[in-house]
């Protein structure tokens, strides 16, 4: 039996105006949405459970017969009106409203390694940090005050779809999020080039919370944690870029098990 998709023929449909307002982080938070692009992170939205509405240009119609079985509402949308409403340079021509994961703090508790991310600004670098986290086994990821919004596109389309798996809270209050990380037996590990010990001299604690930061401005809610800990540099190289210096930690608090 072949499936029934309703079409929208107007700029005005609530779901395109929808899209339009999720381009802006106000809106973000206040609908607890955001858009999803693409057909990998349709899929992803519907095989986490996270999908709102589908929306596909009709001239991509084909996508419908690739996206996992789902009763999510589907339009097929008239020939450039989604590309508008999405404001993409390249437009792929399948979209879906998601919802924004929510998780429980007490969670963390449980938990033993997570990392802070302490005032990056680079939505590429967040979302590498948040792949190569969710790949490392690391458990959360906590976002502190002035580092960049997870839900706008650029960040997304570099979270490939780890935004959907790897619990991510933000946090206002560093000071109460120190003291429960404290009280749950966590560490704080702020990577610093300033730092005295290199990483691998150091013996990890059993629940690590590591702190990553700006590359060119250093930690800045964050300035001395339990532990300070640098990477080596053998040549002359002012730091390395921040996702590439989180996976390498991540990946030695993991391996030091």
């Amino acid at each position: 039996m072949s499936i029934m998709y309703e079409t929208i023929h107007s700029d005005q449909n609530q779901w395109l105006k929808r899209c339009k307002a999720l381009q802006q982080k106000k809106y973000r938070q206040q609908y607890g949405q955001f858009v999803a692009e693409g057909l990998r992170f349709v899929q992803e939205a519907i095989e986490n459970n996270a999908s709102e509405v589908i929306l596909i240009d009709e001239a991509h119609m084909a996508l419908a017969q690739q996206l996992p079985t789902t009763n999510i509402p589907i339009y097929i949308v008239k020939a450039g009106l989604l590309e508008k409403a999405l404001n993409t340079v390249n437009p792929q021509g399948i979209a879906a409203i998601a919802r924004q994961s929510k998780w429980d703090w007490q969670s963390v508790s449980d938990m033993d390694q997570i990392v802070v991310i302490d005032g990056v600004q680079d939505p590429g670098n967040l979302g590498t940090i948040m792949r190569t986290a969710l790949a490392s086994g690391t458990q959360a990821m906590l976002c502190l005050k002035g580092t960049v919004d997870l839900y706008n596109d650029k960040t997304l389309r570099s979270t490939m779809g780890a935004v959907f798996r790897l619990p991510v809270f933000h946090i206002d209050d560093v000071d109460a999020m120190v003291d429960d990380l404290h009280g749950w037996g966590f560490e704080t590990l702020v990577a610093d080039i300033r730092a005295e010990q290199y990483y691998h001299q150091m013996e990890f604690p059993k629940k690590a919370a590591l702190v990553v930061s700006n590359e060119a401005n250093g930690p800045q809610l964050i300035k001395q944690g339990d532990k300070m800990v640098k990477i080596p540099l053998y040549q002359e190289a002012e730091s390395l870029n921040v996702a590439i210096a989180a996976g390498i930690l991540l990946y030695a608090i993991k391996t030091s098990r």
